[in-house]
C-alpha cells in the first residue's frame, strides 16, 4: 500500500487474503482488547474502523476504514478487503462544505459576469472574484496535500495494524 505515492486525498487500496471473515472479525475483536490503549475499533457488519486513540488525535490524523468483499469477482477464491484512508469525518465534512459554498458562489459569480456582459455593462470584478475562487480552490487542495503528509505517519501505524491483522 502507498499511502503517500497517489495524488488523491483519501488513498484506497485492496488486499486479498486466504482467511476467512470470521477469523478476520474474532480477530478485529481480540486487537480491540489488545490495543484499546492505543486504538479504537468499530465493527459493523463487515466494515471495520480502526481510529488513533483520542489523546493522539489532531486535525490531520487519518482513520483507517476496511470492508470485507465475501463476494468477489476478480479472485474468487480470495476474500477482498476494502481499505480507505481518510481524516476524521467530521473534518471531512466541512472540507467538502467549503468546496460546495465556493462553487455556489463560483456559478454564482459567473451568472453575474455573464448578465453584466449581455447588458454591455463591466464585469472585470464578477471575473476577479471568479478568478479567486479558483485560487482558494487550488489553496484549499494543497491544504488538504499538506495536512496528509503530517498525519502520514500515523497512517504507517494503522498500516502496521492491517497489516498484523490480515497476517496468515
Amino acid at each position: 500500500m502507498e499511502i503517500d505515492k497517489p495524488i488523491s486525498l483519501r488513498p484506497r487500496f485492496r488486499y486479498y487474503t486466504d482467511l476467512d471473515k470470521a477469523v478476520l472479525i474474532e480477530r478485529i475483536r481480540n486487537f480491540k482488547s489488545i490495543y484499546k490503549s492505543k486504538f479504537r475499533f468499530k465493527i459493523s457488519g463487515e466494515h471495520v474502523w480502526i481510529h488513533h486513540h483520542k489523546s493522539e488525535e489532531k486535525v490531520y490524523t487519518p482513520c483507517l476504514h476496511l470492508e470485507i468483499v465475501e463476494k468477489n469477482y476478480d479472485k474468487p477464491d480470495k476474500l477482498l478487503i476494502k481499505g480507505l484512508y481518510s481524516p476524521n469525518s467530521a473534518y471531512w465534512t466541512m472540507f467538502m462544505f467549503f468546496h460546495f459554498i465556493l462553487a455556489g458562489l463560483f456559478i454564482g459569480f459567473a451568472i453575474m459576469a455573464y448578465t453584466k456582459s449581455v447588458l454591455d455593462e463591466s464585469y472585470l470584478a464578477y471575473v476577479i472574484l471568479m478568478i479567486s475562487i479558483v485560487m482558494l480552490w487550488i489553496g484549499l487542495y494543497f491544504f488538504a496535500r499538506y495536512n496528509r503528509l503530517r498525519g502520514l505517519k500515523q497512517a504507517y501505524v494503522l498500516e502496521k495494524v492491517f497489516k498484523e491483522w490480515v497476517k496468515e
